[in-house]
Protein backbone atom coordinates (compact mmCIF):
# COMPACT_ATOMS: atom_id res chain seq x y z
CA UNK A 1 0.00 0.00 0.00
CA UNK A 2 1.54 3.44 -0.83
CA UNK A 3 1.47 5.98 2.00
CA UNK A 4 0.15 9.35 2.20
CA UNK A 5 3.38 11.20 0.92
CA UNK A 6 3.09 8.74 -2.11
CA UNK A 7 0.63 9.79 -5.06
CA UNK A 8 0.17 10.47 -7.97
CA UNK A 9 -1.44 13.83 -9.48
CA UNK A 10 -4.23 14.15 -12.43
CA UNK A 11 -5.52 16.95 -13.79
CA UNK A 12 -7.72 17.14 -17.10
CA UNK A 13 -6.78 18.46 -20.60
CA UNK A 14 -8.91 21.88 -19.79
CA UNK A 15 -5.56 23.09 -18.06
CA UNK A 16 -3.41 25.86 -19.77
CA UNK A 17 0.17 25.65 -18.94
CA UNK A 18 3.15 24.20 -20.62
CA UNK A 19 3.57 20.37 -21.91
CA UNK A 20 7.57 20.51 -20.57
CA UNK A 21 6.07 21.28 -17.37
CA UNK A 22 3.62 18.41 -16.84
CA UNK A 23 6.17 16.01 -18.67
CA UNK A 24 9.07 16.56 -15.99
CA UNK A 25 6.82 16.72 -12.89
CA UNK A 26 4.89 13.29 -14.44
CA UNK A 27 1.57 14.78 -14.51
CA UNK A 28 -0.89 12.19 -15.80
CA UNK A 29 -3.46 13.88 -17.94
CA UNK A 30 -7.19 12.87 -18.31
CA UNK A 31 -8.22 13.68 -21.59
CA UNK A 32 -11.36 15.92 -22.76
CA UNK A 33 -13.10 15.33 -26.68
CA UNK A 34 -13.94 18.85 -28.09
CA UNK A 35 -15.39 18.88 -31.86
CA UNK A 36 -15.16 20.64 -35.13
CA UNK A 37 -18.04 20.66 -37.32
CA UNK A 38 -18.64 17.42 -37.50
CA UNK A 39 -14.96 16.10 -36.51
CA UNK A 40 -14.55 14.94 -32.91
CA UNK A 41 -10.74 15.19 -31.45
CA UNK A 42 -9.33 14.14 -28.56
CA UNK A 43 -6.68 16.35 -26.51
CA UNK A 44 -4.88 14.65 -24.44
CA UNK A 45 -2.14 17.18 -24.10
CA UNK A 46 -1.56 20.89 -24.37
CA UNK A 47 -1.57 21.70 -27.94
CA UNK A 48 1.14 23.62 -29.71
CA UNK A 49 0.87 27.75 -30.83
CA UNK A 50 0.91 26.04 -34.50
CA UNK A 51 -1.52 23.11 -33.96
CA UNK A 52 -3.98 26.05 -31.83
CA UNK A 53 -3.62 28.10 -35.20
CA UNK A 54 -5.36 25.91 -37.33
CA UNK A 55 -8.18 25.55 -34.55
CA UNK A 56 -8.87 28.98 -33.63
CA UNK A 57 -8.49 30.01 -37.99
CA UNK A 58 -11.08 27.13 -38.47
CA UNK A 59 -13.26 29.04 -36.09
CA UNK A 60 -12.98 32.53 -37.85
CA UNK A 61 -13.89 30.91 -40.81
CA UNK A 62 -17.30 29.83 -39.65
CA UNK A 63 -16.71 26.22 -38.00
CA UNK A 64 -18.69 25.21 -35.29
CA UNK A 65 -16.73 23.97 -32.19
CA UNK A 66 -18.29 22.59 -29.16
CA UNK A 67 -16.83 19.85 -26.42
CA UNK A 68 -18.37 16.74 -24.21
CA UNK A 69 -17.69 16.35 -20.41
CA UNK A 70 -15.55 13.18 -19.44
CA UNK A 71 -18.08 11.01 -18.26
CA UNK A 72 -17.70 8.43 -15.09
CA UNK A 73 -16.92 5.82 -17.08
CA UNK A 74 -13.63 7.68 -18.25
CA UNK A 75 -12.89 8.47 -15.01
CA UNK A 76 -13.34 4.97 -13.48
CA UNK A 77 -11.21 3.47 -15.85
CA UNK A 78 -8.71 6.35 -15.16
CA UNK A 79 -8.40 5.96 -11.18
CA UNK A 80 -9.08 1.81 -11.66
CA UNK A 81 -5.89 1.65 -13.70
CA UNK A 82 -4.25 4.10 -10.92
CA UNK A 83 -5.39 2.04 -8.31
CA UNK A 84 -4.40 -1.45 -9.87
CA UNK A 85 -0.92 0.08 -9.86
CA UNK A 86 -0.82 0.90 -6.01
CA UNK A 87 -0.90 4.44 -6.86
CA UNK A 88 -2.94 7.04 -5.05
CA UNK A 89 -4.35 9.82 -6.48
CA UNK A 90 -4.37 13.95 -6.42
CA UNK A 91 -7.25 15.02 -9.09
CA UNK A 92 -7.58 18.27 -9.86
CA UNK A 93 -11.01 19.25 -11.87
CA UNK A 94 -12.33 21.66 -14.09
CA UNK A 95 -15.32 23.99 -11.75
CA UNK A 96 -18.09 22.72 -11.05
CA UNK A 97 -19.14 25.89 -12.29
CA UNK A 98 -18.87 25.24 -15.53
CA UNK A 99 -19.04 21.51 -15.71
CA UNK A 100 -20.58 18.54 -13.98
CA UNK A 101 -17.33 16.59 -14.41
CA UNK A 102 -16.42 17.05 -10.75
CA UNK A 103 -19.58 15.08 -9.73
CA UNK A 104 -18.76 12.37 -11.79
CA UNK A 105 -15.23 12.25 -10.95
CA UNK A 106 -16.53 11.94 -7.20
CA UNK A 107 -19.15 9.20 -7.86
CA UNK A 108 -15.94 7.30 -10.02
CA UNK A 109 -13.97 7.96 -7.04
CA UNK A 110 -16.18 6.00 -5.01
CA UNK A 111 -16.64 2.81 -6.59
CA UNK A 112 -12.66 2.65 -7.25
CA UNK A 113 -12.71 3.03 -3.80
CA UNK A 114 -15.43 0.03 -3.67
CA UNK A 115 -12.68 -2.42 -4.75
CA UNK A 116 -9.56 -1.07 -3.52
CA UNK A 117 -10.05 -0.05 -0.21
CA UNK A 118 -6.64 0.88 0.67
CA UNK A 119 -6.25 3.57 -2.07
CA UNK A 120 -6.64 7.33 -1.34
CA UNK A 121 -8.29 9.10 -4.05
CA UNK A 122 -8.87 13.01 -3.65
CA UNK A 123 -10.69 15.27 -6.22
CA UNK A 124 -10.52 18.68 -5.98
CA UNK A 125 -12.71 21.27 -7.48
CA UNK A 126 -10.47 23.98 -8.73
CA UNK A 127 -13.62 26.63 -9.15
CA UNK A 128 -11.79 27.30 -12.13
CA UNK A 129 -10.20 26.28 -15.46
CA UNK A 130 -7.33 27.35 -17.97
CA UNK A 131 -4.44 28.74 -16.48
CA UNK A 132 -5.94 28.93 -12.58
CA UNK A 133 -5.63 25.52 -13.01
CA UNK A 134 -2.54 25.61 -13.79
CA UNK A 135 -1.99 27.92 -10.91
CA UNK A 136 -3.16 25.04 -8.44
CA UNK A 137 -1.46 22.48 -10.19
CA UNK A 138 1.99 24.33 -9.21
CA UNK A 139 1.25 24.46 -5.52
CA UNK A 140 0.19 20.99 -5.68
CA UNK A 141 3.38 20.05 -7.36
CA UNK A 142 5.49 22.20 -4.33
CA UNK A 143 3.20 20.72 -2.02
CA UNK A 144 4.17 17.08 -3.01
CA UNK A 145 7.85 18.47 -3.06
CA UNK A 146 7.32 19.47 0.42
CA UNK A 147 6.03 15.93 2.19
CA UNK A 148 2.40 17.55 2.35
CA UNK A 149 0.65 14.18 2.21
CA UNK A 150 -2.25 13.34 -0.07
CA UNK A 151 -5.07 14.86 2.43
CA UNK A 152 -2.89 17.55 3.64
CA UNK A 153 -1.84 19.11 0.04
CA UNK A 154 -5.84 18.24 -0.87
CA UNK A 155 -7.33 20.47 2.12
CA UNK A 156 -4.60 23.24 0.92
CA UNK A 157 -5.33 23.23 -2.41
CA UNK A 158 -9.38 23.67 -1.96
CA UNK A 159 -8.29 26.43 0.63
CA UNK A 160 -6.76 28.31 -1.39
CA UNK A 161 -8.54 27.56 -4.86
CA UNK A 162 -10.15 30.83 -4.39
CA UNK A 163 -7.08 32.73 -4.17
CA UNK A 164 -6.92 32.26 -7.76
CA UNK A 165 -7.98 35.04 -9.74
CA UNK A 166 -9.15 35.42 -13.38
CA UNK A 167 -9.30 38.33 -15.83
CA UNK A 168 -10.81 37.66 -19.52
CA UNK A 169 -11.19 39.90 -22.46
CA UNK A 170 -13.21 38.73 -25.42
CA UNK A 171 -12.67 39.77 -28.49
CA UNK A 172 -15.58 38.66 -30.50
CA UNK A 173 -19.18 38.59 -28.98
CA UNK A 174 -20.54 35.89 -31.82
CA UNK A 175 -18.80 33.25 -29.72
CA UNK A 176 -20.53 33.94 -26.72
CA UNK A 177 -23.84 34.26 -28.50
CA UNK A 178 -23.15 30.40 -30.00
CA UNK A 179 -22.79 29.12 -26.33
CA UNK A 180 -25.91 30.67 -25.24
CA UNK A 181 -24.52 33.84 -23.27
CA UNK A 182 -26.08 36.58 -24.95
CA UNK A 183 -28.66 36.93 -27.50
CA UNK A 184 -28.12 37.24 -31.13
CA UNK A 185 -28.68 41.24 -30.82
CA UNK A 186 -26.65 41.74 -27.88
CA UNK A 187 -23.80 40.20 -29.47
CA UNK A 188 -24.89 42.15 -32.97
CA UNK A 189 -25.05 45.47 -30.83
CA UNK A 190 -22.08 45.24 -28.92
CA UNK A 191 -19.80 44.20 -32.08
CA UNK A 192 -21.21 47.35 -33.96
CA UNK A 193 -20.63 49.10 -31.11
CA UNK A 194 -16.72 47.57 -30.78
CA UNK A 195 -17.33 46.39 -27.18
CA UNK A 196 -15.26 44.13 -25.25
CA UNK A 197 -16.76 42.15 -22.48
CA UNK A 198 -14.48 41.45 -19.24
CA UNK A 199 -15.32 38.55 -17.34
CA UNK A 200 -14.10 36.72 -14.52
CA UNK A 201 -14.61 33.80 -12.64
CA UNK A 202 -16.43 33.94 -9.36
CA UNK A 203 -16.54 32.30 -6.04
CA UNK A 204 -18.90 29.93 -7.12
CA UNK A 205 -16.60 28.70 -10.43
CA UNK A 206 -18.89 30.53 -13.07
CA UNK A 207 -18.36 33.00 -15.93
CA UNK A 208 -19.53 36.42 -15.56
CA UNK A 209 -19.01 39.33 -16.84
CA UNK A 210 -18.03 42.92 -15.07
CA UNK A 211 -17.40 44.79 -17.46
CA UNK A 212 -17.49 45.83 -21.15
CA UNK A 213 -15.10 48.37 -22.92
CA UNK A 214 -14.80 50.15 -25.83
CA UNK A 215 -11.84 48.48 -27.83
CA UNK A 216 -9.19 46.15 -27.24
CA UNK A 217 -6.62 48.59 -25.82
CA UNK A 218 -8.86 49.82 -23.33
CA UNK A 219 -10.30 45.77 -22.56
CA UNK A 220 -6.31 44.91 -22.44
CA UNK A 221 -5.80 48.46 -19.93
CA UNK A 222 -8.33 46.83 -17.53
CA UNK A 223 -7.20 43.29 -17.34
CA UNK A 224 -3.89 45.12 -15.92
CA UNK A 225 -5.99 47.46 -13.65
CA UNK A 226 -7.48 44.15 -12.04
CA UNK A 227 -4.18 42.62 -12.03
CA UNK A 228 -2.61 45.43 -10.19
CA UNK A 229 -5.45 46.10 -7.83
CA UNK A 230 -5.91 42.35 -6.69
CA UNK A 231 -2.31 40.49 -6.63
CA UNK A 232 -0.99 39.03 -3.47
CA UNK A 233 1.86 37.17 -3.79
CA UNK A 234 1.89 35.49 -0.70
CA UNK A 235 0.89 32.34 -2.92
CA UNK A 236 3.51 32.77 -5.39
CA UNK A 237 4.10 35.88 -7.63
CA UNK A 238 3.20 33.08 -10.29
CA UNK A 239 0.83 34.64 -13.79
CA UNK A 240 -0.44 32.87 -16.32
CA UNK A 241 -1.44 35.13 -19.45
CA UNK A 242 -3.15 32.60 -21.86
CA UNK A 243 -4.49 33.67 -25.16
CA UNK A 244 -6.80 32.28 -27.93
CA UNK A 245 -4.45 32.88 -31.37
CA UNK A 246 -3.47 36.71 -30.15
CA UNK A 247 0.15 36.02 -29.41
CA UNK A 248 1.17 39.64 -29.37
CA UNK A 249 -1.97 40.47 -27.24
CA UNK A 250 -0.65 38.25 -24.81
CA UNK A 251 3.42 39.63 -24.57
CA UNK A 252 2.11 42.95 -24.45
CA UNK A 253 -0.04 41.68 -21.10
CA UNK A 254 3.28 39.67 -19.74
CA UNK A 255 5.30 43.06 -20.59
CA UNK A 256 2.71 45.03 -18.40
CA UNK A 257 2.37 42.44 -15.61
CA UNK A 258 6.44 42.50 -15.28
CA UNK A 259 6.26 46.45 -15.63
CA UNK A 260 3.67 46.81 -12.57
CA UNK A 261 5.48 43.77 -11.08
CA UNK A 262 9.23 43.08 -11.82
CA UNK A 263 9.16 40.01 -9.62
CA UNK A 264 6.11 38.27 -11.67
CA UNK A 265 6.89 34.93 -13.06
CA UNK A 266 4.73 34.95 -16.26
CA UNK A 267 4.46 32.19 -18.48
CA UNK A 268 2.07 32.63 -21.61
CA UNK A 269 0.32 29.84 -22.57
CA UNK A 270 -1.93 29.05 -25.77
CA UNK A 271 -5.61 27.98 -24.20
CA UNK A 272 -6.47 24.73 -25.57
CA UNK A 273 -9.65 24.00 -27.74
CA UNK A 274 -11.59 22.74 -24.35
CA UNK A 275 -12.36 26.40 -23.09
CA UNK A 276 -11.60 28.19 -26.51
CA UNK A 277 -14.04 26.27 -28.52
CA UNK A 278 -16.43 28.23 -26.03
CA UNK A 279 -14.35 31.66 -25.92
CA UNK A 280 -13.34 32.11 -29.39
CA UNK A 281 -9.94 33.18 -31.00
CA UNK A 282 -9.02 36.62 -29.26
CA UNK A 283 -10.01 35.97 -25.81
CA UNK A 284 -6.76 37.26 -23.39
CA UNK A 285 -6.66 36.01 -19.98
CA UNK A 286 -4.42 37.52 -16.52
CA UNK A 287 -4.63 34.97 -14.39
CA UNK A 288 -2.98 35.04 -10.67
CA UNK A 289 -2.77 34.83 -7.07
CA UNK A 290 -5.02 37.38 -5.55
CA UNK A 291 -7.99 38.78 -4.17
CA UNK A 292 -11.23 37.11 -7.11
CA UNK A 293 -13.45 39.88 -5.31
CA UNK A 294 -11.53 43.00 -6.07
CA UNK A 295 -14.32 43.44 -8.97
Amino acid sequence: MASQTEYEIFIDSSIDIELKYLEENGIRIIPMEYTVDDGRFMMDRPQTEEELKVFYDKMRAGSLTGTSQITPYTYEQTFRAAAEEGKNILYLCLSSGLSSTYQSSLTAAGLVRDDYPDIQIECVDTLGATGGMGLLLLLAIRGREAGKSLSENAAFLRENALNVCYWFMVEDLVYLKRGGRISATAALAGNVLNLKPVLKINDEGKLVNISKQRGVPRAVKYLLECYQGARDDSLGSDVIIAHADCRERAEKLAAEVLRINPAANVQICGMGPVIGAHTGPGFAAVIHFGNRNYR
